[in-house]
């Protein structure tokens, strides 16, 4: 009974490295790609929370 109430993120340095790459095509892909500026902002929202979970492997 004394498991967590969350499920774990990141297992291992393959995790930390695949959340660190998707983060970084998320910023920068739909600006390369030119897509509307709403668009780019929230990916690049979300591939930024993306490198920092990586980073600090949550």
């Amino acid at each position: 009974m004394n498991k967590a109430l969350y499920i774990k993120k990141n297992v291992g340095p393959v995790d930390q490295y695949i959340r660190i790459t998707l983060g970084v095509a998320l910023v920068t892909v739909p600006a390369f790609l030119e897509w509307s500026a709403w668009t780019i902002a929230a990916l690049a929202a979300f591939g930024g929370a993306q490198i920092i979970e990586g980073i600090i492997a949550y």
